[in-house]
């Protein structure tokens, strides 16, 4: 299912005029966030391909989020007050998959590795820049993603990796999201979507209907 959504998300973001080529990695670095679904996606793309995991760096010293994107929006449909973040510097060391500026899981890379995008060069000017309605619409796919996910966990994409290799030799049990630092997975609470977005939003959604993928909004 996740492989008919980013098809349908890559049409839809075709029109912005991207400058990301292969080669270009500014933004492979160990920051990405997934859940357990798209870890295992890699995981399993690995085992087809007779590879295995890199080994992980140790991320005990790191800081990890606090909620997750539909914790989030949950919180701002209800009025409530956001839990505090800690303090989460970038981490700039380069993603453990990226060998030579290329991405070892290209087919396999999660939603967070999809959704970067820039119509200025990252490498260049030091920040990337992309129109308003990308990012609403990347956060709905987050959402989307996260919804998918029951029962699953979220988090740091090493922290999610490490948590499957235990899960796998019976270290970590089931539902053990939290002392693996990660966070368990939320339902679609809903979207927070600004009405001159809202079009866009919606036409991006009725391709996933027709597609057979109906999630209630």
């Amino acid at each position: 299912m996740f492989e008919e959504i980013y098809a349908i998300y890559e049409k839809e973001i075709a029109e912005i005029p991207f400058v990301c080529r292969e080669g270009c990695s500014a933004c492979c670095t160990q920051s990405v966030t997934m859940t357990t679904a798209e870890g295992a996606t890699i995981t399993a793309f690995l085992a087809e391909q007779g590879r295995s995991l890199p080994v992980l760096p140790d991320t005990t010293g790191r800081s990890q989020p606090v909620c997750t994107t539909n914790d989030l929006a949950a919180c701002c449909l209800a009025g409530r007050e956001l839990p505090p973040e800690p303090e989460m510097p970038w981490i700039y060391e380069p993603c453990v998959f990226l060998q030579n500026d290329r991405c070892t899981i290209y087919p396999a890379r999660p939603f967070g590795c999809r959704s970067f995008g820039s119509t200025k060069c990252c490498a260049e000017h030091g920040i990337a820049e992309a129109p308003e309605w990308f990012v609403t619409l990347n956060t709905v796919v987050n959402q989307l993603v996260e919804h998918l996910d029951r029962d699953g966990c979220w988090g740091n994409m090493l922290d999610v990796l490490d948590y499957l290799v235990q899960k796998d030799d019976g270290s970590v049990r089931d539902g053990g999201c939290r002392a693996a630092r990660l966070l368990p997975t939320q339902l679609l609470p809903g979207f927070l979507i600004p009405p001159a977005e809202e079009k866009i939003i919606s036409r991006f959604w009725e391709k996933l209907a027709r597609a057979g993928i109906l999630v209630d909004r």
